[in-house]
This record gives structure tokens, C-alpha cells and sequence, in this order.
């Protein structure tokens, strides 16, 4: 089984008559001393998608990511548990400190909130026990990462594997994507190699929250891998290998309408 232009088409469309905030509220957990720009890519890339971005940060950071997109609404990492009640998904991951605290803090986060989908991804994956992960969890990591997380090899069963054993989603991210929800795996074949290029994953993030705000997590998951390959490859033709993440990430509203209209 695959992804396909038809998990574009299943995606909650915005209803006419909608009211800020019914479109979805996304919470990013993301950035730590030394790294702001993958935490900006999965912002921006979400709040092309939803109505509203949350963006817990570290302080030094704060006024970096409100200068990237007025958009955002940003506060330290400490004040996380005021939006949290009226949040739809939440990201955590991009560039966060691999810290005793900041463990606690995420593992808190998982655990405790057991009723909203959460994205884990990029430095996340290597301060969490896979154990804290729940059915409304999905994790990003690529090879290394997976094998880390998880302690066995990456690929396509593994990820089948790891996925049940633990009672989450996964998306392991390679030459093709293995997505699985425990019970089955897709795999997605869109994309090139001019994804190697930094913060191509950091988007990837981005829409599977962005979409996960008003969609199942599973579908999510599929439309963001399907989305964020065709939008590369649409790229390759025009660009050849001469692309950044920045491209891709403004590329992604033409590719969804061509999707959508094909």
C-alpha cells in the first residue's frame, strides 16, 4: 500500500462560514539555546495550515522566532500549561537541548496529555523513552534515529514492529517513507534526493502537526509524507538540485493545489 494524491483530498477542508480558531490551534515545543532555524521551518510550514501557532521556546530565542513570522505567539518553554487546554496538536522536537531538564519536561508533556496528538521529532527522539509514547503519539526519525529509539534495526517490518509494541504511529524517513499505525505500513515514494538538504525533516513536522490539528494522525501522516516529497519533485523539474529547505517549504501551497485540482 502507498500514499497517494487521495490522502490530500481526504483532508479536512476550511469551512466558509468558520471562525478563527475552528481551523485549528497548534502548540510547537522547539528551539533551545544554539538552534532556532529547524524550529522556524516546522512553525512557518504549520501556519500555513491552521489558524493559530503556540511557540514554546527557550529565552534566548523568543524574540529570533516572533521576528521569523508575526504569526506566532511565543513564550518561554515554562509557560507551556496555560495554552494547553485549548491546543489541537502539538510538535516537540526541532533543535531542543539535550538536557536532564528538558527531558523531564517532555516526558511530562507525553505522559500527561495522553488525549492530544503529539509529533515527536528531531531531538526529541533521543531524550524519550519510547515506553511514554501513547496511540496519539507519531514519531519522525529517520535510520539512526529510529534505531536508537527503538533498539533494532530500521526498516520496513521494524517499523510495523515498533509501532504496535509501543502503541503509537511511526514514520521512518528514507528513500522511501515506512509509515505505520501499528497495524498496517504505507510507504511513500515522492521525494528525491535533494531532501538530504537541513530542515527539509523540520517541515515534514510541520504539516503532519499542521494537518493533525483537524485530521486523524494516521492520515496526517500519509498526506505530510505524500505532500512534502511531491513538493520536492516538483522542485527537482524546475530547479534541478539547486534548492534549499526555504524553496521547498514556499513550494508546498502550489504543490497542494495541483494536488487538489489534478
Amino acid at each position: 500500500m502507498q500514499t497517494s494524491r487521495e490522502d490530500i483530498l481526504k483532508l479536512a477542508k476550511r469551512k466558509k462560514k468558520s471562525h478563527k480558531g475552528q481551523n485549528g490551534l497548534v502548540l510547537i515545543v522547539a528551539g533551545g539555546k544554539l538552534y532556532h532555524g529547524a524550529a522556524i521551518f516546522s512553525g512557518v510550514t504549520a501556519s500555513k495550515i491552521v489558524d493559530l501557532v503556540y511557540f514554546a521556546t527557550a529565552e534566548r530565542n523568543i524574540q529570533t522566532i516572533k521576528n521569523a513570522s508575526p504569526e506566532f505567539i511565543v513564550f518561554k518553554f515554562n509557560h507551556i500549561k496555560t495554552v494547553l487546554p485549548g491546543i489541537d496538536s502539538i510538535l516537540i522536537g526541532p533543535g531542543l537541548e539535550q538536557t536532564q531538564r528538558m527531558r523531564d519536561r517532555l516526558h511530562n508533556l507525553i505522559v500527561k496529555n495522553r488525549g492530544k496528538k503529539i509529533v515527536v521529532d528531531a531531538t526529541a527522539l533521543r531524550l524519550i523513552d519510547p515506553r511514554w509514547l501513547h496511540k496519539n503519539c507519531v514519531v519522525t526519525p529517520h535510520p539512526d534515529e529510529f534505531k536508537q529509539l527503538f533498539k533494532m534495526p530500521a526498516n520496513k517490518l521494524n517499523a510495523l514492529k515498533a509501532a504496535k509494541q509501543f502503541n503509537c504511529m511511526v514514520v521512518l524517513k528514507g528513500h522511501i517513507d515506512y509509515i505505520s499505525d501499528g497495524e498496517q505500513v504505507v510507504e511513500n515514494r515522492t521525494g528525491n534526493a535533494g531532501m538530504t538538504t537541513g530542515g527539509t525533516g523540520d517541515i515534514l513536522a510541520g504539516l503532519i502537526v499542521g494537518f493533525a490539528a483537524r485530521n486523524p494522525l494516521f492520515l496526517s501522516a500519509k498526506a505530510a509524507c505524500y505532500l512534502n516529497g511531491y513538493a520536492a519533485d516538483l522542485l527537482q523539474k524546475e530547479k534541478g538540485s539547486m534548492w534549499n529547505a526555504q524553496d521547498l517549504m514556499n513550494k508546498l501551497p502550489e504543490a497542494k493545489k495541483k494536488l487538489e485540482k489534478s
